[in-house]
C-alpha cells in the first residue's frame, strides 16, 4: 500500500484532515521516493501535486483512478484502512 497515495486518498474523503504544510510535505516526499519508471508514478505524482494545490485545476480523485486503474491496487483496501483508524 503506498502511504502518499493513502494520505492523497485519506484527503479527499477528509478534506479538514491535512494541513496544506502536511499535503506539501506528502507531495515532495512522493516525488523524492519514486522515480518515472514505477509503474504508476506519474499518477501518485500527480495526484499529490492535486492534493498539496488544492486547486480547481487539479482534480486529485481523476489521478488517483488512474493510479489504480495503472497499478492494479484495490481502492477499497486503502478506504477500508483509512476508516479502520476512525
Amino acid at each position: 500500500m503506498n502511504p502518499h497515495i493513502l494520505m492523497v486518498l485519506d484527503h479527499n474523503l477528509n478534506p479538514d484532515k491535512y494541513t496544506k504544510g502536511q499535503l506539501e510535505a506528502n507531495r515532495d516526499d512522493t516525488h523524492a521516493a519514486y522515480d518515472a519508471d514505477n509503474v504508476g508514478a506519474a499518477y501518485a505524482y500527480s495526484a499529490a501535486d492535486a492534493a498539496a494545490l488544492a486547486t480547481a485545476t487539479y482534480d486529485a480523485g481523476y489521478w488517483l483512478n488512474g493510479y489504480f486503474k495503472m497499478t492494479g491496487e484495490n481502492k477499497q483496501d486503502y478506504i477500508d484502512a483509512i476508516n479502520k483508524d476512525k
